[in-house]
């Protein structure tokens, strides 16, 4: 099993171990946890790495080593998409065709889909899924989408495609919320396909860890939770976890229980955002949690825009034209946008701060890339795609249309909120990355 150093030096910070502690531990010569450390030996056979992982109260697997640690950029052809096609029988026909985007293994994947249900028959729902999307209408026909068993304006609703000008902006699209039930049919005889951008789910993790805890617990983080999560119920379990009520916080905070009463029921006037900012330094929590989010989704929890909202949002970006597709403030990570490139010359410079991923729609592109090892490139035709780690530079050149995508996979917008806290982030980060340093108590 190949052992990654940094999360080694990671855990025995954490846990407080020195080397020679985890060694004598894992009953592992001391040389050879220090070549762990460094860079001429990364592997132990499964036993010794399971002991060294419960010598320091871990999986195996929280010491796994990383083969793809340099990941810059990773593509796929037209010709590899259409190999991972696997069809899908559903409600006794074929239903849909699947095909997978590029993307680094262990990550999730965009997908396209063939829609082969036929415009005369109610398409069956599914049962949702964990991770919220962007779907788009890649054409050339319109689609049936439904959301809910009973029918009405809110579930039912043709996606179209763009059969007018601007055909870089190539349909309708929408944001589609965790766990929406879905399902797609043809809205007529052309045939049509969608790319659903299934973006990481920030409360995955959470979700991770309560598979663990026991049925009761579970019931009282329910309880906790119940109806729409406000200003009052998450100040309540703040306060409980610092043995606290509202009377004695406010009297810390110097403030009146009425004031903070009044700023529980009206969070966002500018005397509520004072005494939550207040509160919150005195009890040390980030009162930007007890804002409401700005809701932006329908009945069923899905944000719609138009070809025609596309349209309006279109400008010049460098040398590209941009147009948004659907998004939504409740989903701050989750981004879409069309892009037209168009001539042979070199195109703007693209650095995100957060991974894209891209689908070419029309044409043939160039994309080219700062690789670790100098400049490099790819040309991809329709259907080809790629994937751009965070903070690579890149351009596109040629003539076409490419669906560019982002979802929150570092640097998304909890990372945001915790970098605003981190005392000198920039020193931390530096700090942090490849670290092998122990934490100072090694002979």
């Amino acid at each position: 099993m190949r052992i990654d150093p940094f999360k080694l030096a990671h855990w025995m910070n954490a846990r407080k171990y020195t080397l020679a502690q985890t060694a004598d531990r894992a009953g592992l010569p001391h040389d050879d946890l220090r070549r762990l450390l460094s860079d001429e030996d990364r592997g132990l056979d499964p036993a010794q790495a399971s002991a060294l992982a419960a010598a320091l109260s871990l999986e195996p697997a929280q010491l796994a080593g990383d083969a793809r640690r340099n990941l810059t950029v990773v593509h796929k052809s037209a010709d590899e998409m259409q190999a991972s096609r696997r069809p899908i029988q559903r409600d006794g026909s074929h239903f849909y065709n699947y095909y997978t985007l590029a993307a680094p293994e262990g990550r999730v994947a965009p997908v396209v889909l063939d829609i082969l249900c036929p415009p005369d028959r109610l398409p069956a729902l599914n049962n949702g899924h964990l991770e919220p999307a962007i779907t788009v209408n890649l054409g050339p026909g319109d689609i049936n989408g439904r959301w809910g068993e009973e029918i009405t304006p809110q579930t039912w609703r043709v996606l179209h495609a763009n059969q007018g000008t601007d055909q870089w902006i190539v349909g309708d699209s929408y944001v589609e919320p965790s766990y929406c039930p879905h399902s797609y049919s043809l809205a007529g005889e052309a045939p049509a396909r969608i790319v659903s951008y299934t973006a990481q789910s920030n409360v995955a993790p959470l979700m991770a860890e309560a598979n663990s805890w026991s049925p009761g617990a579970f019931e009282e983080a329910l309880k906790a939770l119940s109806g729409k999560v406000t200003a009052g119920p998450v100040l309540d379990l703040f306060l409980a976890r610092r043995v606290h009520t509202r009377t004695s916080a406010a009297a810390v905070a110097g403030l009146e229980p009425r004031e903070l009463e009044e700023a529980v029921r009206a969070p966002l006037s500018e005397h509520g955002i004072d005494v939550l900012r207040r509160l919150g330094r005195a009890l040390g929590f980030d009162y930007r949690v007890l804002l409401p989010a700005d809701d932006q989704h329908d009945g069923v929890g899905k944000t719609w825009t138009t070809i025609d909202d596309s349209r309006r949002s279109a400008r010049a970006w460098g040398t590209y034209q941009a147009a948004s597709m659907a998004s939504a403030s409740h989903l701050p990570d989750l981004t879409g946008t069309f892009l037209r490139v168009s001539g042979e010359g070199n195109g703007a410079d693209l650095i995100d701060h957060a991974e894209n991923h891209y689908f070419v729609a029309d044409g043939r592109l160039t994309l080219e890339w700062d690789g670790p090892d100098g400049p490099a490139s790819v040309e991809l035709g329709p259907d080809g795609s790629a994937w751009t780690a965070p903070f690579v530079r890149h351009r596109w050149h040629g003539d076409g249309t490419v669906l560019k995508f982002g979802s929150g996979a570092h640097l998304g917008y909890q990372d945001w909120l915790e970098l605003t806290h981190t005392y000198e982030p920039t020193a931390t980060l530096r700090r942090g990355r490849h670290d092998v340093a122990g934490w100072g108590y090694d002979n």
